[in-house]
């Protein structure tokens, strides 16, 4: 297989040494049913090195590096951000279908408005009405008005209003493809309502760290795997190296920004708790109501993904529990328990 024996032992450790911190579910309630799962990838071969499934498989029966149905909230927004700088944002007088050279290419430096609960508008210009006739408005981390902000500066404090119209601007479906060039699967992907753009998604932890791999390597995607080699008593019956190819996902321009404007998240933003002592660039995530929190990053060598959530996996309706409480923090977001971990984590591995 491709996993790293070193590095399975030094994930394990850092979530467990997080754990034994801080989640004490003795003392208290919110820290019952908190579960952790975790994934690494190389960048340019998609080799799996390295997971964490849960803390015991004899009790927890579901592997947390695969798919969970676990959502990534604001992780997500990277591909937002190289869908717009491919594409670029549809001229609001045209039709809703625009070729690219109808559209205006985006930068990190593209001003949009960052304030708290402003109407969503379609990319006309027009007030954007659900399916009930209502308008959205949405919310800020924090409920902050951010006013007109760089989408650099909106990514470095993970502002929502800016990326949530940004994908209305580009189209949702952009941002999806620009998702699935990037490595995330088909299944996991939640239906392209203007919240997609904010991580409604569930994609699983080697997926995610996958698809950060695609910017580590300058936007070359490879899908991940974990079988090198099988053989039989005669010899090789299979080798994953005539398979492995690399596909162009991204502009190498684009998938290069997308790491500038993520370097600077974990140097002066919302994930400074992931510094390492080298460069590395990487998002936070959390999610409504606080359901789960994600810290996704990388390096060139290795693309890691951290997710934490709460379910009881011995009752009989599995539900998300809201982690308000857990480890005597009022909340928890990707910037606390998950980017410790990775942070950790990424120090021994490299």
């Amino acid at each position: 297989t491709t996993f790293d024996r070193k590095k399975i032992s030094e994930l394990t450790r850092a979530v467990e040494k997080v754990s034994k911190e801080n989640i004490k579910p003795k003392l208290r309630e919110p820290d019952k049913h908190v579960q952790f799962g975790g994934a690494s990838v190389e960048p340019k071969t998609g080799k799996i090195l390295a997971i964490y499934g849960g803390k015991n498989a004899l009790e927890h029966y579901r592997n947390n590096a695969d798919y969970t149905g676990v959502q990534v909230g604001s992780t997500f927004k990277p591909f937002v951000m190289a869908a717009a700088m491919t594409n670029g944002v549809r001229d609001p007088k045209g039709t809703r279908e625009q070729p690219d050279s109808e559209r205006t290419l985006v930068s990190p430096s593209s001003v949009y408005n960052g304030d708290n609960k402003l109407t969503l508008r379609d990319y006309d210009g027009t007030v954007w009405h659900d399916k009930d006739g209502k308008e959205w408005h949405q919310r800020n981390d924090g409920d902050e008005d951010k006013g007109p902000v760089s989408l650099r500066t909106a990514m470095q404090y993970s502002v929502n209003t800016p990326f949530i119209q940004l994908g209305m601007d580009v189209g949702t479906d952009k941002v999806r493809d620009s998702a699935l060039a990037a490595g995330l699967s088909k299944e996991q992907l939640a239906s392209i309502t203007p919240t997609f753009s904010l991580g409604t998604s569930a994609p699983s932890a080697i997926r995610l760290a996958g698809a950060y791999a695609t910017f580590a390597a300058s936007g070359e995607q490879a899908d991940p795997y974990s079988v090198e080699r099988v053989e039989d008593k005669n010899g090789p019956v299979y080798d994953h190296k005539q398979d492995a190819q690399l596909k162009r996902a991204f502009d190498s321009n684009v998938a290069n920004n997308v790491t500038d404007v993520l370097e600077n998240v974990v140097q002066h933003g919302t994930g400074t708790s992931a510094k390492i002592g080298r460069p590395a660039a990487g998002k936070t995530g959390t999610t409504d109501e606080n359901k789960s929190a994600w810290f996704s990053g990388y390096t060139p060598q290795l693309s890691t993904a951290i997710g934490m959530w709460r379910v009881d996996d011995q009752a009989k309706s599995q539900k998300f529990l809201s982690m308000r409480g857990v480890g005597g923090q009022k909340t928890i977001h990707g910037a606390s328990f998950p980017a410790e971990i990775w942070a950790d984590y990424m120090r021994g591995a490299l």
